[in-house]
C-alpha cells in the first residue's frame, strides 16, 4: 500500500472514530405499516388527541394546553378564555362555500376560528390557501364568517420546519417540530397524570414527528458515514478491491496453505482426484497415516475430507465427484456463507458436515448414529458443539487472531490449522468413531 494511501485510510478510521455511538431508534406503528408520510393519518392523530369527547381520556386538557400554547405565539394574535373552552368544538374535513376543503377548523361559537391546513410532504396545491381565505363560510359546520368579528378569523398552515411559505399571507405558518415539542411539554407537565396507553401513544407520535423531520443522532451519523464514504470512495474502492483480489485467491489455493502450515501433513499426488482439490496425507497423533482431499476452488464449500467417507453409492467406490447419489461425511468451512463473520468478528465457523448428496437412507441413518452415539460428546474439543441436526453435525467457532499474525489470511489458516488439529490429527478417537458411524451406515442403511 503506497503511504499517500495509507494516510487517507488512517485519516478516514479517526473520522469514523470521532463519530458519536447512536443506535437506530425503533420503528413507529406508522413506518411499519409504510404510512408514516400520509397527511390524513398525522391529521387524524393529532386532532383524535386535541378533541375532548374522543376515547384517549385527556377530556380538555391537551385542548387546553394547546390553546394556551397558540395564543402564547407573538405570530398568531389568538386568544380565548378558558371558561369558554367547553364550547370549543373541533371537525376535520370540513367543506367551505365555495366546496374546498381545509384539513380541520377549532372554533368557539361565533367567537373565534382556527382554520387548519396540514402538509408533511406534499406542497401547496394550486391557489388552496387564498381560496379559504376567500370563502364565505364553512358550510358543513355551519359557520358563517360574516359572524364571527374579523379579529377572530385564524388561519393555521402546520407543515415541516423548512416547508414552503403558504401562498395566502393570512396563513400563518407553524410547524410540526413546534406541535412535537408542545406535546412533550404537555406530557412532562402532566407527570403521569393521564392513561398509559395515550401516553404511549403520544410518545410514539413524538417519535414520528420527530423520525420523520429532524434528523436523530443515528440519522445524523449515517449521513455523516455517507459523506465520509463518497469522500474517501476511490481509496475504499481501491484498498476493497485489493482484499477481493485475495480473496478469490485464497479460495483457489486454502487447501495447500493449510496443507503447508500442519506440520504432520505431506501434500502428494492422487491421479484421480480433480485438479482443483489438494491431496494431502495427514499423519495423526498415534502414527496413523491417512489421505485427506482439500476442496479449494470453490467459492463456499470449502472440503476436508479423509478418504472412505466419500463414496459412490451405486458403484460402491471412494470419489471425489459431486453427482449423486453419494454418501459423503467431513470437515468443512463456508467461504462465502460465513465471510462476514470472519471480517467483521475475526471467527472461523468449523463444521462436521453430513451431506445431503441424495441417498436419503445413508443421510438420515448416518444422522441418527451420530446424534444418539453416547461417547461423542466425550471426544469432542473444548467449545465444540454437537446441535443435534441432520447436516451440519458438529460445530466450533476459532479466532482469526489477526494481529500475531502478518496478516488476515495467513490469520484464517493458523485458526484452520487449529481446527483440524483438534479434530482430527491430536483426536485420533474421534476420527475412528465417524469411520466406524459411517462404515456401519453404509453396511446397514444402503443397498450397494
Amino acid at each position: 500500500m503506497s503511504e499517500s494511501l495509507r494516510r487517507r485510510i488512517a485519516q478516514l478510521s479517526s473520522q469514523l472514530e470521532l463519530l458519536p455511538e447512536a443506535e437506530e431508534p425503533p420503528p413507529t406503528t406508522l413506518q411499519v405499516i409504510g404510512r408514516s408520510q400520509q397527511e390524513q393519518d398525522w391529521q387524524r392523530l393529532l386532532f383524535h388527541y386535541l378533541s375532548p369527547d374522543a376515547a384517549h381520556g385527556l377530556d380538555y386538557d391537551l385542548l387546553e394546553h394547546f390553546l394556551t400554547a397558540l395564543a402564547d405565539r407573538g405570530d398568531l394574535s389568538f386568544s380565548f378564555s378558558r371558561f369558554d373552552l367547553n364550547d370549543v368544538q373541533i371537525a376535520r374535513e370540513v367543506t367551505t362555500s365555495d366546496d374546498r376543503r381545509p384539513d380541520a377548523v377549532i372554533w368557539s361559537g361565533e367567537d373565534w376560528f382556527i382554520c387548519w391546513e396540514l402538509k408533511v410532504s406534499a406542497s401547496e396545491g394550486e391557489d388552496q390557501t387564498p381560496d379559504y381565505i376567500e370563502a364565505d363560510s364553512f358550510r358543513s359546520i355551519g359557520l358563517d364568517k360574516s359572524d364571527v368579528p374579523s379579529g377572530g378569523h385564524h388561519y393555521v398552515y402546520l407543515a415541516p420546519e423548512d416547508a414552503s411559505s403558504p401562498d395566502a399571507d393570512e396563513f400563518v405558518p407553524i410547524s410540526w417540530e413546534w406541535v412535537a415539542s408542545e406535546i412533550q411539554s404537555f406530557l412532562a407537565d402532566s407527570h403521569g397524570g393521564h392513561p398509559a396507553r395515550t401516553t404511549a401513544q403520544l410518545n410514539e407520535f413524538i417519535g414520528l414527528i420527530q423520525s420523520e423531520l429532524t434528523m436523530t443522532d443515528y440519522q445524523e451519523g449515517q449521513q455523516e458515514k455517507v459523506n465520509l464514504y463518497i469522500d474517501h470512495y476511490d481509496e475504499i474502492a481501491e484498498v476493497q478491491q485489493a482484499f477481493e483480489d485475495e480473496w478469490t485467491e485464497f479460495e483457489r489455493d486454502w487447501g495447500t496453505r493449510l496443507a503447508k502450515s500442519l506440520e504432520s501433513a505431506e501434500i502428494v499426488d492422487q491421479p484421480d482426484m480433480p485438479e482443483q482439490y489438494v491431496a494431502v496425507e495427514l499423519e495423526m497423533d498415534d502414527g496413523e497415516r491417512k489421505q485427506w482431499a482439500f476442496r479449494q476452488g470453490n467459492s463456499d464449500w470449502a472440503w476436508m475430507v479423509p478418504r472412505g467417507w466419500w463414496t459412490k453409492l451405486d458403484e460402491d467406490r471412494p470419489t471425489y465427484d459431486t453427482s449423486k447419489p453419494n454418501a459423503r461425511v467431513g470437515f468443512l468451512h463456508r467461504l462465502d456463507r460465513n465471510k462476514d463473520d470472519a471480517l467483521a468478528d475475526h471467527n472461523l465457523i468449523f463444521y462436521l458436515r453430513n451431506a445431503p448428496s441424495g441417498h436419503d437412507d445413508f443421510y438420515n441413518g448416518f444422522a441418527s448414529r451420530f446424534n444418539s452415539d453416547d461417547e461423542i460428546p466425550e471426544l469432542l474439543p473444548a467449545g465444540t458443539s454437537r446441535p443435534g441436526v441432520k447436516s451440519n453435525v458438529l460445530e466450533a467457532t476459532y479466532d482469526i487472531n489477526v494481529e500475531f499474525h502478518d496478516g488476515f489470511f495467513e490469520a484464517y489458516v493458523a485458526a484452520l490449522t487449529r481446527a483440524i488439529e483438534d479434530h482430527a490429527v491430536s483426536n485420533p478417537a474421534l476420527v475412528y468413531k465417524i469411520d466406524t458411524l459411517y462404515s456401519e451406515t453404509i453396511d446397514e442403511d444402503t443397498s450397494v
